[in-house]
């Protein structure tokens, strides 16, 4: 069982709980597709990476693009706090953020699988959403597998199935439920979990909680009527 998860954004209590959640499902191998930092002023998710060792490939996310760069927008660093993060990073975590690829195609079982942060077309920048047209990607991978814009979906079009994962520590549809996948490459199945992440901002210390953007918290107080339950409650399923 693969386990895949993006977008942590720095909530390293919901990216534990991910992990967790997928360990418990049978997962021994992830992939992480990129944003362990940005938005919450932490540099806990790189350290959790570190500890997984090689059962982890990690992806560049449009945020670890721009941390290394300094190419951030200087009217959104209030909000992705990117500065105060290369001041928590060691020169470690910093090699180790250079080493991740923009992307990864592999097969497994017998099945074309690509790994991205964004979309086929834009490894790192590309938006994909429930209703994006994904009838323009041609890609000879069975499925792809993708998160950067925080709204989980699985979509079969043209013989290829899409997972979009969401983000595990910001999502941008409801704020209390965190998402992440897993693929059976025995089965061919990719299956899509939501969990409870609604007490992760709480958990941060005083000092740090302090300084998220107010913009930020009001995603962690979003409601989506269609998400209701608890912990694993939603689950969505594609078989190729």
């Amino acid at each position: 069982m693969i386990g895949i998860l993006s977008d942590a954004h720095g909530n390293t209590v919901a990216f534990r709980a991910a992990v967790g959640h997928l360990r418990d499902l049978g997962a021994r191998v992830f992939y992480f597709l990129g944003d362990a930092v940005g938005y919450l002023p932490t540099a806990g998710v790189i350290s959790e990476l570190q500890e997984m060792g090689k059962t982890v490939t990690c992806l560049l996310g449009n945020h670890e693009s721009m941390l290394l760069s300094g190419g951030t927008d200087p009217q959104r660093e209030q909000a992705y706090q990117h500065q105060r993060i290369r001041g928590l990073l060691t020169r470690e975590q910093t090699a180790f953020i250079r080493s991740w690829p923009t992307h990864c195609r592999l097969c497994h079982g017998g099945t074309n699988l690509l790994f991205v942060h964004g979309s086929p077309a834009d490894f790192t920048n590309g938006y994909l959403y429930p209703d994006s047209d994904l009838s323009r990607f041609v890609v000879r991978e069975s499925f792809v597998f993708m998160g950067h814009s925080h709204y989980p979906f699985v979509r079969n079009v043209g013989g290829t199935t899409f997972v979009n994962v969401g983000s595990c520590g910001l999502p941008r549809d409801d704020g209390r439920y965190g998402s992440f996948a897993t693929f059976d490459p025995v089965i061919r199945k990719a299956c899509l979990y939501r969990f409870d992440i609604s007490r992760s901002l709480a958990s941060l210390p005083d000092e740090t909680r302090n300084l998220v953007h107010s913009s930020v918290v009001r995603l962690f107080a979003r409601r989506a009527p269609s998400l209701v339950g608890t912990v694993m409650a939603t689950r969505t399923e594609s078989n190729q």
